[in-house]
């Protein structure tokens, strides 16, 4: 089955500590994007910048969707619209892309 995958990538507000951020972003957003609706499969990805400092990105979520529609569709729902309003409270910059994955291993 194909799916439409959104890959989100965040970085964190420079007033929070990262565990302030991970806090957040583990906890409240990811409560209120478990709600969208469709979502098939939701998975966060935290980098350790002390490790990885050019980065670039503090982590990076994962949204799979039956289709860009159930995307379109969940981004614009209420439940979308709360989701996207909540990301300035822990996130300085969040852009999101739709991806096309091509598995090679899979189990």
């Amino acid at each position: 089955m194909s799916y439409a995958k959104r890959i989100g990538y965040l970085i964190k507000r420079d007033e929070l500590t990262l565990e302030q951020f991970h806090e957040h972003w583990l906890g409240t957003h990811a409560e209120l994007c478990k709600k969208l609706p469709g979502l098939r499969r939701y998975t966060t990805n935290l980098i350790d910048r002390e490790s990885f400092p050019n980065a670039g990105w503090d982590g990076f979520s994962e949204l799979w969707f039956d289709s860009v529609e159930d995307h379109d569709a969940a981004f614009a729902s209420k439940e979308g619209q709360e989701l996207l309003a909540d990301a300035p409270n822990f996130a300085k910059s969040l852009y999101g892309v739709i991806v096309t994955e091509t598995r090679h291993i899979w189990p």
